[in-house]
């Protein structure tokens, strides 16, 4: 977002040119839920936990690989994508660089960049690695940070890999095993989670998540009845969208409105567009 976004009635771009790096990331997270249902209906929710936690986010959107060591390595690179963002935001905060979290997280680190680099049936000997980095992610955030919110994109990826690999059954249960114990260590043997966020695509039998699925809450972008989180919104004082669509979409994704203007301006550059605008739209609203 722009540092221009910024200004409004009170907000001048000499007020923006002034402000330091850490409060202009805080108002420009809160323009992102200036209009959403959260803050205009729960505002004492909102001020109490907004920008209260530290977000652990991870990526599984490339957990695939055509052996199981090519998965491990892998699921190890999504986890070190994640170290490397936080370790790269506490050296610029100049924090203290002794602490044994600190040491153990980039002695984790170097071990999976050696490993990555050998051959893929000697990557397939280091299957816990990937879980020994997450906990001790977690125990570098929580002692910076503290207790943690973790977010996890994709989380769907892994398990749908492991279903169509052309892998033998030993290497198959194997990366099943893996993904098990890595959101129980994750969701439940967690204590400095406070909350967890999954997104996916496609469904994964709480069978295949192993003991730590047994407290997770679904919410689908279809409404399977009257109390799903559809009806919050078709309820709602000042729904964002208007039209009672999906709650999320208030504040994650785009409602119909925006979708149809999207449409409408991309026409002027490829007019084909417009043949395909009603039958999206049509789509969408049902």
């Amino acid at each position: 977002m722009p540092d221009s976004l910024l200004c409004n009635g009170d907000i001048t771009a000499e007020d923006v040119a002034q402000m330091d790096l850490a409060t202009k990331c805080r108002l420009k997270r809160e323009r992102l839920f200036e209009d959403s249902l959260l803050r205009k209906l729960h505002p004492k929710f909102y001020h109490e936990h907004f920008m209260k936690y530290p977000v652990l986010h991870i990526n599984f959107s490339r957990c695939k690989g055509n052996t199981l060591g090519d998965f491990i390595v892998n699921i190890g690179g999504s986890i070190r994508n994640t170290v490397h963002t936080w370790l790269k935001e506490y050296r610029l905060q100049q924090k203290d660089a002794e602490l044994p979290e600190f040491e153990r997280l980039n002695r984790l680190v170097r071990t999976y960049e050696r490993i990555s680099e050998e051959p893929e049936d000697t990557a397939a000997k280091y299957k816990n690695l990937p879980l020994r980095m997450f906990e001790a992610l977690s125990d570098f955030v929580a002692e910076v940070d503290g207790r943690y919110i973790l977010l996890v994109d994709e989380y769907d990826i892994p398990f749908t890999s492991i279903y169509l690999a052309k892998w033998n059954k030993d290497d198959k249960q194997a990366a099943r095993n893996l993904m098990k114990l890595l959101y129980q260590t994750m969701l439940k043997d967690n204590d400095n989670l406070i909350k967890g966020v999954l997104f996916g695509v496609f469904e994964v039998p709480l069978t295949e998540m192993g003991s730590g699925a047994n407290n997770i809450k679904e919410i689908r972008m279809v409404p399977t009845d009257e109390k799903d989180i559809r009806a919050s919104i078709l309820t709602a004082d000042c729904p964002h969208s208007r039209d009672g669509l999906d709650a999320l979409t208030d504040s994650f994704w785009f409602n119909a409105k925006e979708v149809e203007q999207m449409l409408d301006q991309s026409t002027s550059w490829c007019a084909k567009v417009a043949d395909y605008k009603m039958f999206i739209m049509d789509q969408i609203r049902e």
